[in-house]
């Protein structure tokens, strides 16, 4: 992402990043006019739609996700092209875009999918098409999450009814939960009924947060997300632990954001420029800066555009861009879906 010419916000920038070197954690406020929010935010958006169009995998599947919450009709043709992606991943994600928005113009490349060789790819497949109305796609879902062998299919199969959206998957997905011994596969199952509104899964969720370290970490993941009212003083407890991990913290700062809380501002402000020489952990630094700005991005403050604009501009991982371009149109949509534009 280019700077923007503006003066006063290259003068925020610099101030923002000389606090943040010299140790602040809550940067001095700073507000950009509502021609400098526009302009940032077309800019961000702009990042975003060239990371969908990007070489590396990850990138180009988190620039999706987020495309299909901030603005989708911009980004039909790129989910629509990554759907016929040579890498599985980037068709996976693209199925799951074109099923979130909709998309009736895919019905052929949806067709398509449904016998793709890649079995994570036709469960994607099958979840749009179900999205779309197509008979016995749903049956795909249910029966990946009770046969298939594989727990990563079990897993994303159960992701996937969760993502439907319709009140009828609850009763398959409670069947599931008490067949299933794969903690993986619970978590998964237990945060979609949590996401089709059954409030007891909250609670399942909250206890796995005392078992395994992945099941823990998709768990907290999975109640940031919800942003439900039952997991705040879970959520705050994990924030304020000064010995818990900094990415649970940070994630847990994001779900108080989803709550309306700002509790966790100071933490995720304070780590968008951290720097991690680790050699056994090259990618800390990507992530905590990722999930910083992700913070950021839910608790809304305007403060935070500096910082985030620092970020997408400078950061040399794409990955750190496509989230604080993300964090960006989150501020500044306004609730609404970002409009696409031009330099």
């Amino acid at each position: 992402m280019r700077r923007l010419p503006d003066a006063a916000v290259r003068a925020a920038l610099a101030v923002a990043a000389a606090l943040a070197a010299a140790g602040c954690t809550e940067p001095r406020k700073m507000t950009l006019t509502p021609v400098e929010r526009e302009q940032l935010s077309v800019r961000a958006l702009d990042l975003l739609l060239r990371a969908a169009r990007s070489d590396i995998d990850i990138v180009r599947c988190n620039a999706m996700e987020a495309l299909v919450e901030l603005a989708p009709r911009p980004a039909l043709a790129e989910f629509r092209a990554a759907a016929q992606a040579q890498e599985p991943p980037v068709r996976f994600a693209a199925f799951v875009a074109l099923g979130k928005v909709r998309d009736a113009g895919a019905a052929a490349l949806i067709d398509l999918g449904l016998r793709d060789p890649e079995p994570r790819v036709r469960l994607a497949a099958a979840f749009a098409a179900a999205r779309l109305g197509g008979q016995n796609a749903a049956g795909v879902l249910v029966s990946a999450l009770n046969e298939d062998r594989n727990v990563y299919h079990r897993a994303d199969a159960a992701f996937l009814l969760g993502e439907l959206g319709e009140p009828k998957a609850i009763p398959w997905l409670e069947r599931a939960a008490r067949l299933e011994d794969s903690h993986r596969v619970k978590v998964h199952i237990y945060a979609a009924l949590a996401a089709l509104g059954d409030r007891s899964a909250v609670g399942a969720l909250l206890a796995f947060l005392r078992v395994d370290t992945e099941s823990r970490l998709i768990a907290l993941q999975s109640l940031a997300r919800l942003g439900h009212p039952d997991a705040r003083d879970t959520l705050l407890y994990e924030l304020m632990d000064a010995n818990e991990f900094l990415e649970s913290r940070l994630i847990a700062a994001r779900g108080l954001g989803v709550l309306g809380s700002r509790a966790g501002y100071a933490l995720a402000a304070g780590n968008v420029h951290a720097t991690f020489k680790d050699q056994q952990d090259v990618n800390r630094t990507f992530r905590i800066r990722s999930l910083s700005a992700l913070a950021l991005g839910d608790i809304g403050d305007g403060e935070a555009l500096p910082l985030l604009h620092w970020l997408a501009a400078n950061d040399t991982d794409e990955r750190t861009q496509v989230a604080a371009a993300y964090a960006i149109c989150k501020i500044t949509r306004g609730g609404g879906e970002v409009s696409a534009g031009s330099y």
